[in-house]
């Protein structure tokens, strides 16, 4: 347990962008963006880079030797901006707490993240709760600009220079809208599994913001029908938004309830929710969950009943999902999680619950087995999808996809 707690707690080594198949891609803006940064940092080179894929743009830390002296100067973030900038982003307004007193524009500043929650926004004196360091930048907001007169500043309030996990500061805005994507790789891997195809009726059931519904529209090369739902209309907006992007045409969104999306009064076209029986040759369904895979995990509030309830919704879920399935089709479940009962237990469930899904391999099987004693076979472990640390003889894994986030992926085909 040891360590799978101290995988959570480290940042992952790299930074994952996906790379949208439907527009041109410069490296030339990547290397550019770096090579900035590695002349402000003394760096003898730029971080290494590959393609995984032609959609998966894989950049690697700085060298161990790049470091960077603390300032005496002090801004405290919140613990989900704290995450943000150890996987490479700029400190925005929003998530700014506390702030010293005597901080000019311009000057060095080192960025700890509040860890107990304690830290009151507008703090001008040194925080004396528990912190973590997460890197050091330049202030670009002063305190009146963040706090006076109940503020609520957007943009960037420290610009980076080197996260505590040494990671280059990079995001989407080097490229053009829609060009490029920050991803976590396994979530790359979901459209992978996936697969669409041209002509294929695809249905994304729980979609927002959209980052898995372009990857599908971008692998079918924008041929695909597919429908992305959400619950709300501000989670719909986000995927139009993203979609516009990306210039996705071949999504249509609504704010829907996907546990009741489906209609058993006679046959119709697939045009809006409810859906007819048997109306979708694959359905995604990257379920709500517990979230407890997500890297770095700083500080982890769940309850144990609200970690309990993520079940009860997915299967609800699942039930919907098998009923809009065509005979033949595929169903691809995944959750950013590394909690048992969402991931392997949740399969054992569907296959008791449901005798018309058969299991089949998640290929391509980038991750590692599912986890034994949680309801499934070995021959059942090894079609499905584990990323974490855990080592397993049933299938070595690279170490690239170790070293991501935890995650889960299984997939289904309807037999009857």
């Amino acid at each position: 347990m040891n360590t799978l707690v101290d995988w959570l707690a480290n940042t992952p080594t790299y930074t994952t962008f996906r790379i949208n198949k439907l527009r041109n891609f410069d490296i030339k803006n990547l290397t550019n963006c770096l090579e900035v940064q590695r002349k402000e940092l003394g760096s003898e080179q730029i971080p290494n880079f590959f393609f995984l894929k032609e959609d998966c743009l894989i950049v690697d830390r700085w060298p161990e030797n790049v470091v960077m002296e603390k300032s005496k100067n002090e801004v405290i973030v919140d613990v989900s901006c704290a995450t943000a900038v150890l996987r490479g982003a700029h400190v925005y307004a929003p998530g700014v707490l506390g702030l010293s007193s005597n901080c000019k524009l311009g000057e060095k500043v080192d960025v700890y993240g509040d860890l107990d929650g304690h830290c009151k926004r507008g703090l001008k004196v040194q925080y004396i709760g528990k912190k973590v360091y997460v890197g050091t930048g330049y202030l670009k907001m002063l305190r009146h600009n963040l706090f006076d007169n109940g503020a609520q500043n957007s943009g960037v309030a420290v610009s980076m220079l080197l996260p505590a996990s040494k990671l280059p500061v990079i995001n989407e805005t080097i490229y053009p809208e829609g060009q490029v994507l920050l991803q976590n790789l396994p979530s790359i891997v979901v459209g992978w599994v996936v697969n669409p195809q041209p002509n294929e009726i695809i249905l994304d059931m729980c979609a927002a913001p959209g980052n898995k519904t372009t990857h599908l529209g971008e692998m079918s090369n924008n041929k695909a029908f597919i429908i992305a739902l959400d619950k709300t209309q501000q989670k719909a907006d986000k995927i139009v938004k993203n979609c516009k992007a990306h210039g996705i045409t071949c999504v249509n969104v609504f704010a829907f309830n996907s546990v009741n999306c489906y209609t058993e009064c006679g046959d119709g076209e697939v045009i809006k929710p409810p859906f007819p029986l048997n109306s979708f040759d694959k359905v995604l369904l990257d379920a709500p969950c517990s979230g407890l895979g997500q890297r770095p995990l700083l500080v982890n509030k769940i309850s144990s009943k609200m970690l309990e309830s993520y079940k009860f919704v997915q299967r609800k879920l699942f039930n919907a999902a098998v009923k809009v399935l065509k005979v033949g089709g595929i169903l691809v479940y995944s959750t950013c999680t590394i909690n048992e009962e969402e991931n392997e237990r949740m399969v054992a469930w569907v296959l008791e619950k449901f005798p018309v899904l058969k299991l089949i391999p998640a290929e391509p099987l980038l991750g590692g087995p599912g986890l034994p004693n949680n309801g499934l076979t070995d021959e059942q472990r090894i079609m499905v999808q584990r990323f974490g640390p855990e080592d397993d003889s049933l299938r070595p894994v690279e170490d690239i996809y170790k070293n991501s986030i935890g995650f889960f992926i299984a997939k289904f085909t309807k037999i009857k």
